[in-house]
This record gives C-alpha cells, structure tokens and sequence, in this order.
C-alpha cells in the first residue's frame, strides 16, 4: 500500500508546488483592488489605503490620519486537461473563489504610522470531478489558505527616505482529497501466497478494471508561525521614486489528520484467491485495510511546508500632475521546495521523502494610473509571470505555466472621507503539456484561464 500513501500526499508537491489561484506556485498578490487595478505595482508608490503593509511596508510613513480598507478579490478559474488518447476534454470544476483583505493605519506623528494588516499571500484551490477523471488519482481537491496578520511600523527617515518593517503571524491550513485505484493495489501477502500469487501482484493481474476507485483520502492538517516583511522607499526627484520590500521565509509545521474511507466497488474475486472462492465480495477483503492496524487506518500526521520569500522592486515616475507611471520586478524563490517530509503515526502507513524541485519564479509588472478628475482615478496595467512547476510535475494539483494578465481598475470618491476601489483582472495562461499519472509522463494538454473581479472601499478619519 506504500503506493497509495504516496499518492495521498503527492499533495505534498502540489501544496508546494499551487493551483490556479491568481499568481504563481500558490502564491496570491491581489491583495487591494486599487493595487490590482494597476497589475499589483506598487512598490515605490504604494496605494495610500493601508495596503503598503503587505506592499512596501515603508509606504506607511507620511500617511496621514486613521485609515481603514477592506475588500475582496474574486477569482473565477476556468481551465481543462485535454487527453492525447481519446482526445477527451475535462473541465475545472472550480468555485469562484474569495480573498479578503483588511487594513488598519494610524499616524502617530509627522514621522512615525503603524497599521496592521489581514491578508493571504499564499493559497490555493483546485477542483476536479470525480466521475471519468483519470486526475482523481492524483488529487481531485486540495485547497491551502495561509493568512498573515501583520503589525507594522513606517518611519520617515529624512524627506527623501521612507523605511518600514512587520511582524507577520501566519495561520495556515491545508486539506487534499484523491480516491486510489484497486487495479494498480497489490493484493495483501495473506491472500496472495496461499493462491501461489507473486508478493506483489495486482487486483488489475486477476481481472479488476483500470480506473475501479476503492478509497477516498483525505489529508487535513493546520499551522502556524511568523514572518518578516521590510521595505524602503527613496525619492530620486521631485518625479521619479525607487522601492522595494521582501518578505522572508517561513517553515510551517503541520499537524492533522489523514482519513481513509472505502469507496464500494460492488465487485466480486473473478478468481479463487487462496482460501476466498470466486464470487466473493472485493469490499469484504478490502476492509481488514481501512482498520486499527491496517495500511489505510486513519491516525495523525505531521509534515512542514515553507511559504517562500518574497519581494519587489520597482520604480514610479510622474509623468505629469494626474498621471504616474510604474513598474516592478516581483520574485518569489520557489526553488526552497526540493524536500518534503511527511510522517505518518500509524506504523502500517510508510513515512515519506517529497521532492518537487520547484522553479524560482519572475514576474515583470507594468501599471498606470491616471486621475481623470478630482473624483475619479483611472487605472490599468499588465504583467507577466513565469511557472513554478517543472516540467515532470504538471498535474490536477498544479496546471501551471507562463502567464499573461491585464487589469483595469477605478478609483471612487464617494464623500470626502469614503474611497471606493472597482478592478478587474484577466488571466491567460499559456497551454501547456502535462499528465494525470505520473507513472506514465505528460500525456495530455492543459489549459487555463481566470477572471477575477476586485471591491474595496477605504474610510479616513
């Protein structure tokens, strides 16, 4: 059964590998819509909503009086896995997905703003059905929500300098659903020796059809830890400002729970298998499994997963009183997963060793922002985004590649003391080649693409 364990928890790679959330690997960065309307540049001039917590901490300084953000990115993902045999398309069977943010800022004096921060810079979900889908094997659900909680502290240095810093505490959960398939089981040593079988020899050698589900797993565990986020900000000239941040990388350790449930066949042995006589139930010979003892008996499990470092670094130039001009470099080093660990209290079920050998990612970010009156802001921008994943691990948990995305986005004055934030973002990402069973390399073409709609509204008091 150590075939199985694995599957279970090739979660493992995709859950540090990430689903087609907004941005790479498992990483989100639509984190404020006035942010998302100009492509997420802001690590120079950061939007004057509170949002310089997650962007560029040092964006804090000099922001005046008590300010309070909210708001909400929707992502609505469509995609599908197109396979090279029979040419059969499955589609995403994705929800459209939330991600809140939430900003508090307050100016201590002319040199010194603290604020505090909600947001979720790495997540993921990706939904596949069950019925027809080769991918179930792998992983038809998995879902990963890290939240940080940010205090954070910017200082106005000299005229020209900002700097910021913040103690992030990090939240996280993860959760992975896959069935398994008898055919490819061995079936238990008890059985097969007396029959004068191989140790080793499949449920699919005596008869049991490719593709037969017999277990539903599921891998639930949750985190925690904290991490550091640090900017600076330095305006060259009156026009022209360069800034960056980096947020560091944390280890979470895992603890939860992994769950075996049997799935019924309604098959019968096509064969005698030592003292069991044709005809007899597969789901009776198969539950002495799902037991104390058994290879898929639920118990505890343990494993670390790092959220990797991050950061910008980018410069905004005004071209002119109403209209500033933008652009970022955006790395994220996803090359720290090569090793996954995963450890399992029930004796029966083999502990792990993972490695995924992930990409360090690229991301070129170019935004415009442009006020079209004293009421209004017009915003727009585009990016693109190299993968995560190498090219032997592009599965149902991680669809991966290059991407290209546009945003256009407002800015709304509704009173002298409400902002509100409207943005949208279009995803399209290149096709790319990749498998449902890693056992047999890349065997079909995967394609995606997202839609992703953002609401914020901004209050100053």
């Amino acid at each position: 059964m150590r075939r199985f364990a694995f599957l279970l928890l090739a979660g493992g790679p995709a859950l540090v590998a990430a689903s087609p959330l907004a941005a790479q690997g498992f990483g989100v960065y639509e984190h404020n819509t006035c942010a998302m309307g100009r492509a997420g540049v802001a690590a120079a001039m950061p939007c004057p909503d509170g949002s310089a917590i997650f962007f560029s901490p040092a964006g804090l300084a000099g922001l005046p009086g008590n300010r309070f953000s909210v708001g909400v990115t929707a992502i609505a993902a469509q995609g599908g896995f197109t396979d090279d045999f029979l040419n059969r398309r499955t589609d995403l069977d994705n929800p459209i997905i939330p991600v809140p943010n939430a900003f508090f800022t307050h100016q201590i004096n002319e040199k010194v703003t603290v604020g505090v921060g909600a947001y979720a810079p790495y997540g993921l979900e990706t939904r596949w059905p069950t019925e027809g889908f080769d991918g179930r094997f792998l992983g038809y659900n998995t879902r990963v929500r890290s939240i940080y909680i940010q205090p954070t502290v910017g200082y106005q240095v000299s005229p020209t300098l900002k700097i910021g810093i913040g103690v992030a505490y990090i939240t996280s959960h993860l959760k992975l659903r896959q069935r398994a398939d008898l055919s490819t089981r061995a079936i238990p040593a008890a059985l097969a020796e007396p029959a004068g079988l191989p140790v080793g020899t499949t449920f699919g050698i005596v008869g049991v059809p490719t593709g037969t589900d017999f277990a539903d797993a599921t891998l639930d565990a949750s985190g925690s830890g904290f991490a550091v986020n640090f900017g600076a900000i330095l305006r060259v000239s009156d026009r022209l400002s360069i800034g960056g941040h980096w947020l560091t990388r944390k280890k979470i350790d895992y603890d939860g729970d992994a769950t075996f449930e049997l799935v019924e066949t309604g098959l019968v042995l096509p064969v005698a298998i030592g003292p069991l006589p044709a005809g007899t139930p597969v789901d009776a010979v198969l539950l002495p499994q799902f037991g104390t003892g058994g290879a898929l008996a639920n118990g505890p499990v343990s494993t670390s997963l790092n959220m990797p470092p991050q950061g910008t670094l980018g410069f905004a130039y005004k071209v002119s009183d109403n209209w500033n001009f933008m652009a970022d470099y955006h790395y994220v080093v996803w090359g720290w997963f090569s090793n996954v660990d995963i450890d399992f209290e029930n004796a029966a079920t083999p502990d792990l060793a993972l490695h995924p050998s992930n990409k360090d990612t690229h991301g070129f970010r170019f935004g415009t922002e442009y006020r079209y009156s004293p009421k209004i802001q017009l915003r727009g921008g585009y990016l693109y985004h190299t993968g995560a994943s190498p090219a032997q691990f592009v599965t149902p948990l991680l669809p991966e590649a290059p991407r290209n995305e546009f945003t256009i986005g407002a800015g709304i004055e509704l009173t002298p003391k409400l902002h509100a934030d409207l943005g949208y973002q279009y995803i399209r990402q290149n096709d790319r080649r990749g498998t449902v069973n890693l056992a047999i390399g890349n065997t079909g073409l995967y394609q995606f693409s997202a839609h992703l709609f953002g609401f914020g509204v901004a209050y100053t008091f």
